[in-house]
């Protein structure tokens, strides 16, 4: 679900433009997300993270396109793969699960199975205190290293030259970093009280 102000904005042509009302007359129309200025702002900065998110996860698909073999990869697969990549460190399934926030273990245990299949993670050790853990295979390793390189053309590159951006990110992760925390305890809230 879009803001209306977002909407106008992103629809708008050039010969809309002439037409489209005033800013000041887009940002009064009522949101059921946002009934004052405060609340619209958190609902815009809310819609900015759905689309970030999606972005994310288009990009994050195409980080194993080039995996040879009929197994088709989801974003969350290429992360899972980084997640193992890590550190150069073993992962059992609770610290990625934990990396990444979820709590859904079926879905990153089957992203861990297609990984297994493909040949680009193995069976680090089944006698560890935190369960069966995984490391990247030098399959892995490799089609890491070409992701990472894309990245560093891709998104870095341009990024950097980005005047103010790094203090810019680092504001955004303390933010978002506190979201995480509201987020997170709204959804216990709401478990607790449905």
């Amino acid at each position: 679900m879009e803001c209306p102000a977002v909407t106008a904005r992103r629809t708008a042509t050039p010969d809309a433009v002439d037409d489209a009302p005033a800013p000041d007359a887009v940002a009064a129309q009522p949101w059921h997300l946002a009934a004052s200025d405060a609340e619209r702002v958190v609902a815009e900065f809310e819609h900015a993270l759905i689309c970030l998110c999606e972005a994310f996860g288009r990009y994050n698909m195409q980080g194993l396109a080039g995996v040879p073999g009929e197994m088709s990869f989801s974003g969350q697969d290429n992360m899972v793969l980084h997640i193992i990549q890590t550190l150069d460190r073993p992962k059992s399934l609770s610290d990625i699960s934990r990396f990444m926030n979820r709590d859904d273990l079926a879905n990153i245990q089957y992203s861990v199975r297609k990984l297994q299949k493909a040949g680009l993670i193995e069976k680090a050790s089944d006698r560890s205190a935190r369960g069966t853990t995984y490391r990247t295979t030098e399959d892995g390793r490799e089609v890491v290293a070409a992701f990472v390189a894309r990245r560093r053309d891709l998104v870095l590159a341009p990024a950097e030259e980005m005047e103010q951006l790094r203090e810019q990110l680092r504001g955004a992760t303390k933010v978002m970093s506190h979201f995480i925390g509201l987020y997170d305890q709204a959804a216990r809230v709401l478990t607790t009280r449905s």
